[in-house]
């Protein structure tokens, strides 16, 4: 009688063993993991932003938008586009006319003249990227007729002629970048290293 009293007296309110105490993260360790998450996000978050292979990405994925917007500005206006580079002074910018003057088109977000500068004079994001060479058939000036059609342009002579052969490279630290824009089409790709052929520095 007085072992089953005592095993009853052991057992918990629904006949099992007695229960451990539930554990809980206590405020102190919450505040550990934080601080050591906000130190991580500091070192990491910087080094991300810095790596030259992302800057020289997001230049070209900027630059491939502007080609594409003048080209199919061309096509739904029919008239001819213009995108002269300058690797010198780091910048591009799109015309509508080219002759006798430049006439710039408006930027669709800044709402300015289309010009665009990146390197040293250029935003954050992209002001360690420069353009290391372009080349539209040796031509610097890439334009678009009412097909979307690219063309080289000479500007000494002012003669156009179907373009066979594109390249805009990015240098970006020891990285380049290329854009590459297909004849005929004007495609556009990216691809890793310096252009296959020796464009206009």
């Amino acid at each position: 009688m007085s072992n089953a009293r005592n095993r009853l007296t052991t057992r918990g309110p629904a006949g099992g063993g007695a229960k451990a105490p539930a554990k809980a993260f206590t405020l102190i360790e919450i505040l550990v993991v934080v601080v050591i998450l906000g130190i991580a996000a500091a070192i990491v978050v910087p080094a991300i932003g810095s790596r030259s292979d992302l800057k020289a990405t997001s230049a070209a994925r900027m630059i491939m938008a502007d080609l594409i917007y003048a080209q199919n500005r061309s096509i739904a206006q029919q008239k001819m586009h213009w995108v002269r580079f300058d690797a010198v002074n780091e910048s591009y910018e799109v015309l509508e006319q080219i002759t006798p003057g430049p006439v710039y088109i408006k930027h669709p977000v800044e709402a300015q003249d289309f010009i665009v500068k990146i390197g040293g004079t250029g935003t954050k994001a992209i002001k360690d990227v420069s353009i290391d060479t372009v080349g539209f058939d040796t031509k610097t000036v890439l334009a678009f007729d009412e097909l979307g059609t690219p063309y080289s342009y000479d500007a000494g002579t002012q003669a156009m002629s179907p373009m066979t052969t594109g390249n805009i490279c990015l240098k970006c630290g020891d990285l380049r970048l290329t854009i590459v824009v297909e004849p005929f089409s004007g495609e556009l790709r990216l691809i890793q290293g310096a252009p296959t052929t020796t464009p206009t520095p």
